[in-house]
């Protein structure tokens, strides 16, 4: 249950992928890891903990072997540091029938009625130049409350019978008050206490609501940002708790942009663990050769949150692939390879559950409804590594609140610590 418990702090604490890798790289630090720069040359060593940071939203984390030798390879987790949500606009006010607004746009696959009538706060990062011309970035989290009011059902009184179908562009702003002119900046100042002239900004909306244990027997967790804050978890957790390699070196890496199409400078789809692989590869005083046979030596599990049988929606699963809460992992496939699984990554993965003592489930999307996808593809192919896409079970994906299963979490630890011997 402690692991449960961790994952609701850790997921209360985090509401923005810069707060992510803010608090791992606390974390790492308190646990003698060592920060490399992208802008320094690297020096690495045997049986050393290292980790490395892209643009404040991705990070990397590995341990080196307690020996170099030419034959060595990669484990690697992957997961997602960003979750759908809504994002503030540069120009962030508008007025309207007398109410301050805040303009915002949809990041990723909103399910957008969810956001109405939630308490919602902001953050994430801000950069600020001080009085020296210097750029510095603040991690900010501002607890004043808004929220996004849903229109009364006297005024639309069909709503029950046609369903509830919000403009992102006419229904998504979320009011800021009352009476004279807002000055954003100033206000965000004060409210994050910043000092210095705000020049830029990235900042999220989120639940103000605090995670939490469901269910009659606490079988449930009931919080935001799940997907893909819960593998993010789960993966740390474990690659905290392995020994230093003997002849490996362990990895995890949290990409952000997944939701958006992971094409950006620190999402899957750049060049941030390619390059980070290759300047680990050349402490080994070895040619490109032996860097491309210890990627066909390695493995890369790409975890991402799976979609769950729902009791109310069974038909919207195959018939033979219906995933249940409290089942344990779930092993998605798609023929048009939209996840990265394939046999020989299947086969492995349960040769990893069967030595954890775990059971584990398979998922496939009905052949009429099309699946999404997930670091893995991309990361397999850019890259060239064996891969497999899995990820626990859950209900209510992209919704500000997600609904998952207290022991499928402890499953999922209890693999990737097998993963990683």
């Amino acid at each position: 249950m402690s692991y449960t418990k961790n994952l609701l702090n850790f997921i209360d604490a985090n509401p923005t992928s810069f707060h992510v890798v803010d608090h791992l790289k606390k974390e790492l630090l308190a646990q003698n890891y060592q920060e490399l720069n992208e802008q320094d040359a690297w020096l690495l060593t045997e049986a050393k903990k290292y980790f490395v940071t892209r643009a404040n939203g991705s990070i990397i984390i590995f341990k080196t072997p307690k020996q170099w030798t030419k034959d060595y390879s990669y484990k690697i987790i992957g997961a997602h540091t960003d979750s759908p949500c809504l994002k503030i606009k540069n120009n962030p006010i508008a007025t309207k029938e007398g109410y301050h607004l805040l303009n915002i746009e949809v990041y990723g696959g909103v399910l957008l009625s969810s956001w109405f009538d939630k308490d919602l706060y902001f953050g994430g990062n801000v950069v600020v130049e001080d009085k020296a011309g210097v750029l510095k970035q603040h991690i900010v989290t501002v607890t004043k409350k808004l929220r996004i009011p849903r229109l009364a059902i006297h005024l639309d009184r069909d709503v029950n019978k046609q369903g509830f179908t919000p403009n992102p562009q006419e229904h998504m702003f979320p009011i800021i008050g009352l009476g004279g002119a807002i000055n954003f900046e100033d206000w965000l100042k004060e409210a994050a206490d910043i000092e210095g002239i705000i020049l830029s900004w990235d900042l999220f909306l989120f639940d103000a609501e605090k995670s939490s244990f469901g269910g009659f027997y606490d079988e449930f967790i009931y919080a935001p940002r799940l997907d893909n804050l819960a593998s993010v978890h789960a993966s740390f957790e474990a690659i905290m708790n392995s020994d230093i390699p003997a002849n490996e070196i362990q990895m995890a890496v949290y990409f952000q942009h997944e939701e958006i199409g992971s094409t950006s400078q620190n999402g899957a789809g750049s060049n941030f663990l390619e390059g980070t692989l290759k300047r680990i590869h050349h402490f080994l005083a070895t040619n490109d050769e032996g860097f491309y046979q210890a990627i066909a030596r390695s493995f890369f599990i790409s975890a991402d949150m799976a979609h769950a049988i729902h009791p109310s929606y069974s038909d919207k699963h195959d018939t033979s692939h219906k995933p249940r809460i409290g089942a344990g992992p779930v092993i998605k496939s798609n023929a048009n390879m939209r996840y990265a699984t394939d046999a020989f990554s299947i086969a492995k993965f349960k040769q990893w559950c069967h030595k954890a003592a775990i059971p584990y489930q398979n998922f496939c999307s009905r052949n009429d409804i099309g699946c999404g996808s997930t670091i893995g593809p991309m990361v397999a192919a850019r890259i060239g590594i064996p891969t497999i896409d899995v990820g626990n079970p859950m209900l209510s994906m992209h919704s500000i609140r997600e609904m998952c299963g207290t022991n499928d979490h402890c499953f999922i630890i209890k693999l990737f610590d097998e993963f990683y011997k």
